[in-house]
């Protein structure tokens, strides 16, 4: 919404700061840091008036995990409120509003913490498991579907910059409102490969979106399980996808690489710049001994922006290298079901996901998550790497 200022750098001249990708990037990092630090004290203290608190152990037979749970009851949870509101203010703030993709992104978090939020409040009033699984399911789908469809109607304007050989030629079609060259948008980018390899999937791209979506907000709610764990590994990752988002903004820096230019995503590197500001400001709060946890609301709605950010970037498959360590507590929850049930009760891990494990061999929890993000840090900066493997 700010950027609309730069109209009136005559006037005033350093409005024209406003114009500037990396000025907008920092200062929402900074304003959502500091929104962060105003309202979660506030947020924290009315959680614990209500008792909206941790319940313990959920007698699910995990002792060691149990016994953590049991040190923590009472520690106030749904923290992931006061996340997603500064990320809302903040977006709102320093993203352009004229972009479908801003709303996309914006509503993206508020839908998916909304649903976190109805889970979270079940497993304070109704009990430790929350939703069914059942019932969780079905919400996730619609939830993803809609999305979905949202993102397939969009027209933000996505193209191949490799195949247009002068910067001059790519002005001239960036003058021409709404004339793209080869765009991609309803394709799938395949990792390692040229862009004239991506594949058409048409209204396929919904199902995609579920996809990525459904597992997204999975991923992260399973990682949400430590002291910061969760809240960290999503600053790292978000942080690479602020520097994706921008150089696909960037006709050179796209062509350069061989990767879509798109048009208006260098706001969703403002978006992700937003979403580092709040998971920075979250972690001042929930680094261990944590006084809030984000629960549901925070991990779910955390889940979808961060598909969303990797739809809007045409970077999916990237996920997997940004989103290491979330992948790879979904995995590990993955194969400790499939282990258990094909396999006579037989478990690969002692106990899932998979940061719990490290805790039955012994580690200690900050150990543990300090070890996760120097494993996603570098991930992430593997991830980056890639971007020149074609």
């Amino acid at each position: 919404m700010l950027n609309f200022l730069v109209q009136f750098s005559d006037v005033f001249g350093p409005f024209r700061l406003f114009g500037y990708t990396s000025f907008r990037a920092v200062m929402a990092a900074l304003t959502a840091f500091v929104l962060m630090m105003i309202i979660m004290p506030r947020l924290i203290a009315w959680l614990r008036r209500k008792r909206f608190g941790e319940q313990g152990a959920k007698g699910d037979g995990a002792i060691v995990v149990d016994t953590m749970r049991r040190a923590k009851a009472g520690t106030p949870t749904m923290g992931g409120l006061g996340l997603v509101v500064c990320v809302v203010i903040t977006a709102l703030l320093w993203c352009d509003p004229r972009l479908g993709k801003t709303w996309l992104l914006i509503c993206g978090i508020i839908a998916f913490a909304g649903m976190g939020f109805i889970d979270d409040r079940t497993k304070i009033f109704k009990g430790a498991k929350g939703m069914s699984i059942r019932v969780k399911l079905v919400l996730q789908i619609l939830l993803a579907a809609g999305f979905g469809l949202w993102f397939w109607a969009l027209d933000d304007g996505v193209v191949v910059a490799s195949i247009i050989t002068h910067v001059s030629e790519a002005k001239t079609i960036l003058a021409q409102e709404g004339v793209f060259a080869d765009s991609v948008a309803h394709h799938i980018i395949l990792p390692f490969m040229s862009l004239e390899s991506a594949l058409p999937v048409g209204l396929g791209i919904v199902l995609w979106a579920v996809v990525m979506l459904f597992a997204c907000s999975n991923a992260v709610n399973f990682t949400d399980g430590m002291d910061g764990l969760a809240s960290g590994t999503m600053l790292i990752a978000v942080l690479a996808f602020m520097v994706i988002a921008y150089i696909t903004s960037h006709f050179i820096a796209a062509h350069y690489l061989k990767i879509p230019y798109i048009r208006g995503n260098e706001h969703v590197a403002v978006y992700c710049a937003t979403l580092a500001g709040a998971c920075l400001g979250f972690l001042w709060f929930n680094a261990p001994p944590a006084q809030v946890f984000m629960g549901d609301t925070g991990s779910q709605g955390l889940g979808g922006a961060l598909a969303l950010i990797a739809l809007t970037t045409k970077q999916e498959f990237l996920i997997l290298l940004v989103g290491f360590v979330f992948f790879a507590e979904a995995l590990s929850v993955l194969l400790q079901v499939c282990s258990y049930r094909l396999c006579g009760g037989r478990r690969i891990f002692l106990c899932a996901p998979i940061h719990h494990h490290f805790q039955y061999l012994g580690w200690s929890e900050t150990k543990i998550v300090m070890r996760f993000w120097l494993i996603a840090g570098l991930a992430a900066l593997l991830a980056l790497a890639t971007l020149k493997l074609r």
